[in-house]
């Protein structure tokens, strides 16, 4: 989809979805057909519990200074309400590809999207904690994730609750729980997690294990998939996770990561302090049972 020129700006915006998993990518391009800027935005998966993902860009470039919305909605939405720090809002029409792109006002801040259902109702929220700030200045881009990207996508601050028994009800659904937890760690901390980027999507159960000698294992899981799921990378290889692809990071370090999902649910696995590290994390992670 394109944002044309207008009063105030002399370049078209040209937005179009890459990669897997997918990204959105904006070029602005010049009255005389030059490109003068070009960016990438994080890659998100909207779905129906976290329904949008977005950046925040600012272009400073070759004649070029604007300031965009750049993101995507779960599929079947067709329009989106950008609440800002002034009484009005901006509601944008969903474009092809589930994008949602438009110009914002340099001076004011974005204070969340609310992706609208048919009847022109919310039907969640994203949070400005959660977009991308990104910055496009002479050929240099800068920035940061927001806290819907990257392993910690889907998890939050939350807090520490009395047993397991309370942390379900809060959550509203049982924990699946490993068999294969080492012998020496003792259930240590049980946490509700709400998400701070999407405040009205379901928390996430956080169920720790610990030791001597600050050994530990957390697991966290949340219903829904992670808003960016991890792919194998220099730093992390694909494994098997009881039938299910999962991507396991750490490598022997004293600290190993399992990140995966399965059965509807997102699950994140940290294990510290113990020998063996990447054994037995995928162990732990392998004797948790698994729903169709």
């Amino acid at each position: 989809m394109v944002i044309p020129p207008d009063a105030d700006h002399s370049a078209w915006v040209a937005i179009s979805v890459v990669g897997e998993p997918p990204r959105v990518r904006a070029a602005w391009i010049r009255p005389d057909g030059g490109i003068a800027a070009r960016v990438g935005c994080p890659p998100g998966i909207p779905s129906p519990v976290r329904p949008a993902v977005a950046s925040i860009v600012d272009v400073d470039a070759d004649g070029v200074a604007e300031r965009v919305v750049l993101g995507r909605v779960t599929p079947g939405l067709r329009a989106v309400r950008v609440l800002i720090a002034q009484p009005e809002s901006i509601t944008l029409e969903v474009g092809p590809e589930n994008i949602i792109a438009a110009r914002l006002p340099r001076d004011i801040a974005v204070v969340a999207i609310d992706p609208l259902g048919p009847s022109g109702d919310a039907v969640g929220r994203l949070e400005r904690t959660g977009m991308a700030d990104l910055h496009s200045i002479a050929g240099r881009l800068e920035g940061h994730l927001g806290s819907s990207h990257g392993m910690a996508a889907g998890f939050g601050a939350g807090d520490t609750v009395a047993d397991l028994a309370t942390a379900e009800m809060e959550a509203g659904y049982s924990a699946r729980l490993p068999t294969a937890v080492p012998n020496a760690l003792t259930l240590a901390t049980v946490r509700v997690e709400p998400e701070a980027a999407y405040p009205f999507a379901p928390p996430s159960i956080a169920i720790a294990w610990s030791g001597d000698d600050d050994a530990r294992v957390l697991i966290r899981q949340c219903p829904g998939p992670l808003a960016v799921p991890e792919l194998p990378d220099g730093r992390g290889r694909e494994v098997d996770i009881a039938g299910v692809p999962g991507v396991l990071r750490g490598r022997g370090r004293g600290m190993a990561f399992v990140v995966w999902e399965q059965g509807g649910r997102a699950f994140g696995l940290q294990a510290r302090g113990l020998d063996d590290i990447d054994d037995v994390a995928l162990a732990v992670a392998r004797s948790i049972p698994h729903l169709a």
